[in-house]
C-alpha cells in the first residue's frame, strides 16, 4: 500500500511541473504516461479482470485526492490563480472520463469471459513456448537418433546362422518397427520436416532390406529342411530348427505382407509333399499286413495310421500356431504386447479359420487317402465296416488325441479330431451299407432254401447270430451303441417278415415257421437289448402258434372212431339226454361201444405212434433241433384227448367197467419208448 501511494505522490509532484491538456488530444502529458503505466501494470497475484479493476478504482480514488488537494494548495498558494485551477479541474475531469470509459471496457472483457485465466506476459508466453519447442525437439532428435538405428546400412549383411546375430537383427528389427509406428501416430506437421522425411525414407529402405535378407534365408532353411526330411524321414526335425525364427516371422507378418505370405506357401507346399508321401507310405504298410493278419485284428493296422495321423497332425498344428502366430493379430497389438482389447471372439474365430486352412493346405489328401484304407479294411472281413467305424470312432469321441492332452493349444479345437470325423463318418456310411446289402439279401436267402430237401433254419439267422457276437465285441467300448441298436432292429423287422412270407415245397409252413421263429426268439434273447423287446415277444408269440398249429394239423386225433362215437355222445347231452341214460340209446350203447374200442388195440395205438413220429422226424430239421420240444407237445395233446375221452366213459358207462384200451402211464411209456429207439 505504501508502494501505491508513493507511486501517486510521484505522479501528483509530476503533474503539478506539468501543465494539463485535453484528453483528446494528440498530445500525451507525463501524468497520463504514468497513468497509463500505472494500468498496463499488472501484479502475477491479479488473478482476474474484475479484481483489478476494483484495484484500478481504489487507485483513481486516491489520485483524484490528491489531485484536489494539490489544486487547492496551488491556489492558495499563488492567490489569484482560480483561472488555472479550473483549467486543471477540467483536465482531471477528461482525465476521469476517459479512464472510466477504459474501465467499461475491462468490464466489458471480464463479462465476456468471467472465467479466462489472467493473460500471461510476453515474456512468460515465449518462455513457455521455447520449453514446449525443446521438448518437441527432444522427441524428434531421440527418434532420428536412436541408439539401435545408428547403422542401418549394415542390417542387411547381419549373420542369420548364429545366435548372436539373430539377436542384433531382432533388436535392430523391433527398433525399426517402434519407430515407424511412432512415427506413424506422429502429428502430420512434424512429418513435413525435411529430416522426419529423409529419416523415414531411411527406416523404410532398411525395412525392406531387413525383410529381404529375412525372407531369403527363410526360404533357403525351409526348402532345405524340407529335402532332408525327404531323404531322411526324421519327422518334425525341423520344428526344433525353425523355432528360433518365430519371432522374425512375426516381424515379418507386421512390416512385410506379402513376404511373410511367400513363406507361407512355401513351408506349406514343402510339407504338404512330404507329409503327403508319409501318410501314403503308412497307408501302403497297413495294407500289407492287412493282409497277413486274421480278420478279428483287422483292425489293428488301421490303429497304427490312425495314431500318427494324430501325432503328425497335432504336432503340425502346434508348430504353426507358434511359428505363423495364427492366433495373435499383429497389426493390431498394444504397445506393450498384449492383444488389444474388443472383439476377442471375432479375433479368436479368425484364427481358428486361419488354422484349420494351414492345416488343410498341409494334409490335403488326408481324408480321402484314410476313407480308402478303411474301404480296404471293409472288404478284407465281412465285419470290417464295423471294426473301421469302432477304430475310427473310439478316436474321434476321445477326451483327447495323441500329443493333444499336454500340448499347446489343447484347450483349442483340434484338426485331427475334425479330419477324423469325416472319416468316422464314411466309415459309418460303410457299416450302414454292410447291414444294407445283408437286408436285400434276404430274399435270395429264402430262395435258396427252397431249392433244400428240407427248408430247416434260414441262412441268414446264423448271419445275425454271428454279426451279433461280433458287433457286441467290437462295439464293447466304442460309445456306438445307438447304431448297433438300430441295425439290430432294422435286420430283426426284416428277417421276421421274411419268415412270415417263405414257403418250401417240401416243408410244412408252420414247421418253417416254428423251426426259424424258435431260432431268432433266441437270438434276440440272447442279445438282451431293451430296443428288441417288442420283437422278441412278436417272435415267441408266432413260435408258439405254429407249433400249435402243427401239432393240430399232423397229430390229429389218432383214436379217430371212438372220438366220433363220443362227439354223438356228446351231442345227445346236448339235446338233453342225461349221461347215465345214454347208454341205452341203439347208437351209443355198451355194445357198440366195445366194438369201436376193439378196434384200436394197444400193438395198434404204438405203431400209429411209430408212423406219427417218422412223420414228425421228416418234416423237421437236425439244426432246428425241435424234434424232442414237436414230440413232447405231441404227447402232451394225445395225454388230453385220452383223459377227456377216459372221463366221458366213466361218466356215461359207470357199471360197464369199459376203458381205453392204453392208461395214461402207457402212453407216457410208449412215446419215450418211440423217443429212444429213434
Amino acid at each position: 500500500m505504501k508502494y501505491e501511494e508513493t507511486v501517486l505522490q510521484r505522479e501528483w509532484e509530476s503533474s503539478k511541473e506539468q501543465p494539463c491538456v485535453d484528453v483528446g488530444s494528440d498530445d500525451v502529458t507525463p501524468s497520463d504516461a504514468a497513468l497509463g503505466a500505472l494500468l498496463e501494470d499488472a501484479e502475477p497475484a491479479d488473478a482476474d479482470a474484475e479484481r483489478r479493476v476494483r484495484r484500478l478504482g481504489s487507485r483513481l480514488a486516491r489520485l483524484d485526492a490528491l489531485n484536489v488537494a494539490g489544486m487547492l494548495a496551488a491556489a492558495t498558494e499563488s492567490g489569484g490563480a482560480g483561472a488555472a485551477l479550473a483549467e486543471r479541474l477540467e483536465a482531471g475531469l477528461g482525465a476521469g472520463a476517459a479512464l472510466q470509459q477504459r474501465l467499461r471496457r475491462y468490464d466489458e472483457l471480464a463479462r465476456a469471459a468471467p472465467a479466462a485465466p489472467h493473460a500471461r506476459s510476453d515474456a512468460a508466453r515465449a518462455d513457455a513456448n521455447a520449453r514446449l519447442l525443446l521438448a518437441e525437439l527432444g522427441e524428434v532428435y531421440a527418434w532420428l537418433d536412436a541408439p539401435p538405428l545408428r547403422d542401418l546400412d549394415s542390417l542387411a549383411e547381419v549373420s542369420l546362422t548364429s545366435v548372436e546375430g539373430r539377436a542384433r537383427a531382432l533388436a535392430a528389427g523391433e527398433a525399426l518397427r517402434s519407430a515407424l509406428r511412432a512415427e506413424a501416430a506422429a502429428p502430420a506437421p512434424r512429418r513435413r520436416l525435411a529430416a522426419v522425411r529423409e529419416r523415414l525414407r531411411r527406416l523404410t529402405r532398411a525395412r525392406d532390406q531387413l525383410a529381404a535378407a529375412l525372407a531369403r534365408h527363410l526360404n533357403n532353411a525351409l526348402i532345405h529342411l524340407g529335402n532332408e526330411a525327404a531323404h531322411e524321414g526324421r519327422a518334425h526335425r525341423h520344428h526344433a530348427e525353425l523355432l528360433p525364427y518365430a519371432p522374425f516371422m512375426r516381424w515379418l507378418k507386421d512390416m512385410d505382407d506379402k513376404a511373410f505370405d511367400a513363406l507361407a506357401k512355401v513351408y506349406v507346399g514343402t510339407w504338404a509333399r512330404v507329409y503327403e508321401r508319409e501318410l501314403r507310405a503308412a497307408c501302403e504298410q497297413a495294407r500289407a499286413a492287412l493282409a497277413a493278419a486274421p480278420p478279428e485284428r483287422a483292425d489293428e493296422p488301421l490303429d497304427t495310421v490312425l495314431s500318427l495321423v494324430e501325432s503328425l497332425c497335432n504336432a503340425e498344428q502346434d508348430f504353426c500356431a507358434q511359428f505363423f502366430f495364427l492366433d495373435i493379430d499383429v497389426k493390431n497389438e498394444c504397445g506393450d504386447g498384449e492383444r488389444s482389447d474388443g472383439g476377442e471372439r471375432g479375433e479368436a474365430r479368425r484364427a481358428g479359420a486361419e488354422s484349420r486352412r494351414f492345416m488343410c493346405d498341409l494334409f490335403p489328401a488326408l481324408e480321402s487317402d484314410l476313407v480308402a484304407l478303411v474301404a480296404h479294411v471293409e472288404r478284407h472281413d465281412p465285419y470290417g465296416a464295423m471294426r473301421a467305424l469302432a477304430c475310427v470312432g473310439r478316436r474321434v469321441l476321445a477326451e483327447g488325441g495323441a500329443g493333444g492332452a499336454g500340448a499347446a493349444g489343447a484347450g483349442e479345437a483340434r484338426w485331427a479330431r475334425g479330419a477324423l470325423a469325416g472319416v468316422a463318418v464314411a466309415a459309418k456310411r460303410g457299416a450302414d451299407r454292410s447291414v444294407a446289402e445283408r437286408l436285400a439279401a434276404l430274399p435270395d436267402a429264402v430262395k435258396q432254401a427252397a431249392k433244400k430237401p428240407k427248408c430247416g433254419l434260414l441262412s441268414f439267422l446264423q448271419e445275425l447270430e454271428a454279426l451279433s457276437a461280433a458287433c457286441e465285441r467290437i462295439f464293447v467300448s466304442s460309445g456306438r451303441r445307438a447304431d448297433l441298436d438300430r441295425w439290430y432292429v432294422a435286420l430283426a423287422s426284416a428277417m421276421m417278415h421274411a419268415v412270415q412270407h417263405a414257403e418250401h415245397p417240401r416243408t410244412p409252413r408252420a414247421v418253417l415257421h416254428m423251426e426259424n421263429y424258435h431260432r431268432l426268439h433266441g437270438i434276440l434273447s440272447a442279445l438282451r437289448v431293451p430296443a428288441l423287446e417288442a420283437l422278441r415277444r412278436e417272435c415267441r408269440s408266432r413260435y408258439s402258434d405254429a407249433l400249435r398249429a402243427y401239432v393240430t394239423q399232423y397229430f390229429g386225433r389218432p383214436l379217430e372212431k371212438l372220438t366220433q362215437f363220443f362227439e354223438g355222445v356228446s351231442e345227445a347231452v346236448a339235446q338233453g339226454v342225461r349221461e347215465d341214460e345214454v347208454c341205452y340209446r341203439a347208437a351209443f350203447s355198451k355194445h357198440e361201444l366195445r366194438r369201436v374200442l376193439a378196434m384200436y388195440p394197444a400193438h395198434e395205438v404204438r405203431k400209429s405212434l411209430h408212423r406219427l413220429y417218422r412223420t414228425v422226424e421228416k418234416h423237421l430239421s437236425e439244426e432246428g433241433g425241435l424234434l424232442q420240444v414237436v414230440w413232447r407237445a405231441m404227447q402232451e395233446e394225445f395225454i388230453a384227448q385220452h383223459v377227456a375221452l377216459q372221463a366221458r366213459i366213466a361218466a356215461c358207462y359207470p357199471a360197464a367197467g369199459l376203458a381205453l384200451p392204453l392208461t395214461t402211464q402207457h402212453i407216457l411209456d410208449a412215446f419215450s419208448d418211440i423217443a429212444r429207439e429213434h
